[in-house]
């Protein structure tokens, strides 16, 4: 019996997988599926948790209690163990929901015919939406209507998580997309006008000539240069030129006292008067 794997140490929590499986359960492309999120539910759900993130879908269990508790026989389960689902007969009691372990049935609005339009010439039946049960049936019968082997989780998954067991218990994978080398964008052709410009030499641009100086200006610049005379000092008054040329005189020694001058005379005289005397003497003789 086929089985969903995941990798869940792969898994981004981007939530891919819930817009493609909205996408091909409603006949709409993803981009419709992604604006009308909130209007429809996926029948895979992203679960995230403290170091952990993983999708959460009907197992099929080998004695589902789904079947077994659903008063309608709207689940029923096929020897293959298979679990298949009746919608026409679901009378939206959620009671398969709450007996589901994993939680993987949910309730979901879906279009069914409920009534006959008898005054119809063409006999068409008349589709009202009502609210029924729904869970992952690995999309079988989406598969066989495109003819594809994987489902369309499978394809939308950009980590490559989520693989599918087959009966024979073969696991496949889809493949990891390879990257095309991006050529680099042809430029656009020149116009003839702009190669003939470009083919020109370049020129440089000739140095600016300054103006012809004025006759006058012409006839200063060609005088010497002069230097500015010293500042002449203004003349002295005569007072002062006559002070100047008086001969500088210094001031005589200053004179010592009369008293010191008269004793050194009479020490002279005193020392003169033996002399005489002993000369007298010598004379006398």
């Amino acid at each position: 019996m086929e089985r969903i794997v995941l990798l869940s140490e792969r898994c981004r929590a981007c939530r891919r997988c819930e817009v493609a499986c909205i996408a091909a359960h409603h006949g709409i492309d993803i981009k419709e599926a992604t604006k009308r999120r909130s209007e429809f539910i996926s029948r895979v759900r992203v679960i995230k948790g403290e170091g952990y993130k993983t999708t959460v879908r009907c197992h099929e269990c080998s004695n589902a209690p789904c079947c077994h508790i659903c008063p309608t026989g709207a689940l029923e389960q096929l020897e293959s163990g298979v679990v298949t689902m009746h919608p026409e007969l679901c009378i939206a009691c959620e009671m398969c929901a709450d007996a589901c372990p994993y939680g993987a049935i949910q309730m979901d609005v879906s279009s069914l015919p409920v009534v006959k339009v008898e005054d119809n010439p063409d006999d068409e039946e008349l589709q009202q939406p009502r609210k029924v049960a729904v869970r992952c049936d690995l999309c079988r019968d989406w598969r066989r209507e495109n003819g594809k082997s994987m489902t369309p989780c499978m394809e939308a998954c950009p980590a490559q998580c989520i693989g599918l067991m087959l009966d024979d218990g073969t696991t496949i994978f889809p493949e990891k997309p390879v990257k095309k080398a991006v050529k680099p964008a042809a430029k656009p052709a020149e116009k003839p006008e702009a190669a003939a410009e470009k083919e020109k030499p370049e020129t440089k641009p000739a140095a600016e000539e300054r103006p012809a100086a004025k006759p006058e200006a012409a006839a200063e610049k060609e005088k010497p240069e002069t230097k500015p005379a010293a500042e002449e000092r203004p003349a002295a008054k005569p007072e002062a030129a006559s002070e100047k040329e008086k001969p500088e005189t210094r001031p005589e020694a200053e004179e010592k006292p009369v008293e010191k001058t008269e004793a050194a005379s009479r020490k002279k005289k005193s020392a003169a008067k033996p002399e005489a005397a002993a000369s007298e003497t010598e004379a006398a003789e």
